[in-house]
């Protein structure tokens, strides 16, 4: 609840109240003032219990673990407050590990005419997420989540340059969320209503709703607070002028409408600006939780693991206790004074003064026993916490000489109970890209340039609702109109945290060497790298390197000299046998023509025919000679070029297959009999 949300109800073109009717709508239109108070008090006394467990889960989280009377019992027993907070450890992992897990959106046409839109949707929902810093945020969300047991943003139109509003989002502050308390699925999707009540000074709530009526502002609204931890630093003795300010946003006559109210009075109201890809209104809040029990109820993680926690410092607490004090027995009058002989019998240098024989008065107690117990108890607590959720395994901690086999399965079970918040959490995402992807469809009418980066990390700058000039019809026509677009947002499915890529490695180390040389794509495959580094190897290994590009490069031009010799000597073979046909006609027509027995040699003129023919004949001949020649010539070059890399490639291959030779030898030798 930001100033912002004043600009959204104005730019959305969303009716205004100052505690009338709206200037757009009947008050039948909206929720009257008594029903919105009556939705936030319901969420109060229906929800008290899971809103004291809220506190409680926030305090155990930043390491407030002990109430004022515990705190008050072991100082009057002067036992110390130890604190080991695990449980914010524990958080801490399921974050982390939520985070290890983060995938880019992606958005997928549902049509074929729409698949280049896709990409521009992919473009435009990432430079949103990345100028609303949504690294930064989710893992506040997740947190959330884990302690609170409920975790979201709400989205916002905020002021832009584009002359068109920028979509935004913020974390919801769950200390001041409220929901219907009649909503038991974990995605809110049966809600009714959802909200947000915080306290404001006057002056600010003022600049926020100038238009307000001033007697909304009167009175403190207290019946409109929650008593979270934040809530109550507010009190004081010396109370500013302040106001509870609540927005809520509802569902009304098929729609969703939102509320800016005090308990005085309503200062702003109006129909949602946000809709779906079906053009439905939907709410800003979208939220999501981890676990919801029999009872409706949202929980985190912590309460599984309260009573560990209680243990581990109760315990921790009590040994010390123990180490740093003693316990006698004294025998009633052997000693003169009580306190004095405690207090000096637990200093290193005290004097106790007995009354009879020494040790047989006062003799220390023997402790031993309920210590080993205690420590014994105390480790059954720490395992608990230990192997609650994302386990060391899990997070790579404590898997020393340890199968790959074995870290798998135990990385299987810290995955398996977490698989419930994991499933909730990445549904929310969809539903966070779906609901930032229908704003920007919506609201984005100017043209404007995206700056996104992508995968190599490489800046791209994609222009939307651009005019441009038609190449082809030279009309100006609009261009990456983003309202036109018909995607469906879908995460791509995040990496299985659980693989056997450990005990893979192990077996691809055992093959040897000459096994990977050999075979580089299964080894590839076999390897512990992250799949983005697995493809990257595989393209570099597919391309050829520059020697076998040139070796490759010299092969094929010895066949082509081996084809164009081919021909040259199919085209001499032809000349020759077209000049000894023109010989073969041209003998015995000179016979003939001289009138002199054939075989006998007479002067004659050879018709001019006949040495046309001859003629072609000679130059076909001489064209198809010296065509073959050349042939040769360049087929004995590129030999004579081909060799050296063909012995190497040679060489490379028969120390290849020698390699193999001795290492199958060795593996026969080390194989029992």
């Amino acid at each position: 609840m930001t100033p912002e949300t004043s600009y959204t109800a104005q730019g959305a073109g969303s009716a205004q109240s100052s505690g009338a009717p709206n200037e757009t709508g009947a008050p039948e239109d909206y929720w009257p003032l008594s029903k919105l108070k009556k939705a936030y008090t319901d969420y109060i006394f229906s929800k008290r219990a899971e809103l004291d467990e809220q506190i409680e889960s926030r305090r155990y989280r930043h390491g407030s673990q002990y109430t004022a009377e515990q705190v008050a019992t072991l100082t009057k027993r002067k036992q110390p407050i130890m604190t080991f907070n695990r449980t914010a450890r524990k958080i801490d992992g399921i974050v982390g590990l939520i985070e290890r897990l983060r995938q880019d959106p992606k958005a997928y046409a549902r049509t074929p005419q729409h698949e280049e839109g896709a990409e521009l949707a992919t473009a435009a929902l990432r430079y949103v997420l990345d100028a609303q810093e949504w690294k930064a945020k989710s893992p506040v969300c997740a947190s959330d989540g884990a302690v609170d047991g409920i975790g979201g943003i709400a989205l916002e139109l905020e002021q832009g340059d584009q002359g068109d509003p920028d979509v935004g989002f913020d974390v919801v502050d769950i200390t001041s969320f409220f929901y219907d308390p009649r909503s038991f699925k974990a995605d809110f999707s049966d809600a009714r209503y959802m909200g947000q009540g915080k306290w404001m000074e006057f002056d600010a709530a003022k600049e926020m709703f100038p238009d307000a009526d001033e007697t909304a502002f009167s009175g403190e609204s207290t019946e409109l607070v929650n008593n979270s931890d934040k809530d109550m630093r507010w009190f004081s003795d010396e109370k500013p002028h302040r106001v509870r300010i609540v927005e809520c946003w509802y569902q009304h006559k098929g729609g969703w409408c939102w509320a800016f109210y005090t308990g005085s009075g309503i200062l702003q109201e109006g129909k949602s600006y946000l809709k779906d890809e079906k053009g439905k209104d939907f709410c800003k809040f979208i939220m999501f939780s981890g676990i919801v029990d029999q009872d409706g109820d949202r929980y985190g993680f912590v309460r599984n693991l309260k009573s560990a926690q209680d243990g581990l410092n109760a315990k921790q607490s009590k040994l010390q206790h123990m180490v740093s004090s003693k316990r006698i027995i004294v025998r009633k009058g052997a000693v003169a004074d009580i306190e004095i002989t405690r207090r000096e019998w637990a200093r290193p240098d005290g004097v106790v003064e007995t009354l009879g024989p020494v040790n047989e008065g006062a003799k220390p107690d023997d402790q031993s026993f309920d210590f080993a117990g205690l420590t014994k108890l105390l480790e059954f607590n720490l395992q608990e916490m230990e192997s609650y959720g994302p386990n060391p395994q899990l997070i790579g901690q404590g898997s020393d000489n340890q199968s790959g086999r074995a870290i798998a399965l135990m990385q299987q079970a810290g995955m398996a109970e977490l698989g419930p918040y994991i499933l909730s959490y990445k549904g929310w995402k969809i539903r966070v890209y779906r609901g930032i992807w229908n704003t920007v469809k919506t609201h984005w009418q100017a043209e404007r340039w995206l700056r996104v980066t992508d995968d190599e990390g490489l800046a791209q700058y994609v222009h939307i609702n651009a005019l441009e000039k038609n190449e082809d019809t030279g009309a100006y026509e609009m261009t990456n109109v983003i309202g036109q677009l018909d995607v469906d947002i879908i995460m791509d499915e995040a990496p299985d945290a659980v693989t056997l890529q450990a005990q893979s490695f192990e077996i691809l180390q055992a093959l040897g060497p000459g096994f990977v040389e050999r075979f580089p794509d299964i080894a590839v495959e076999l390897s512990p790298l992250d799949n983005a580094t697995k493809k990257k190897v595989r393209e570099r290994t597919q391309q050829p390197s520059p020697q076998q590009q040139m070796a490759e490069q010299l092969q094929m031009a010895g066949a082509k000299a081996e084809v164009e010799n081919t021909q040259a000597d199919t085209q001499l073979k032809g000349a020759q046998a077209m000049k000894a046909m023109a010989d073969a006609h041209a003998k015995p027509l000179e016979a003939m023509m001289s009138g002199q027995p054939m075989g006998q040699p007479q002067e004659y003129e050879v018709p001019p025919e006949l040495q046309n023919m001859q003629a072609m004949a000679d130059i076909h001949e001489t064209q198809a000679n010296t065509a073959h020649k050349q042939a040769q010539a360049f087929k004995a070059q590129q030999e004579a070029a081909l060799s050296p890399w063909q012995m190497t490639m040679d060489q490379a291959n028969a120390e290849a297959d020698r390699k193999v030779t001795l290492q199958q030898a060795k593996q026969r030798a080390k194989a029992p009999a």
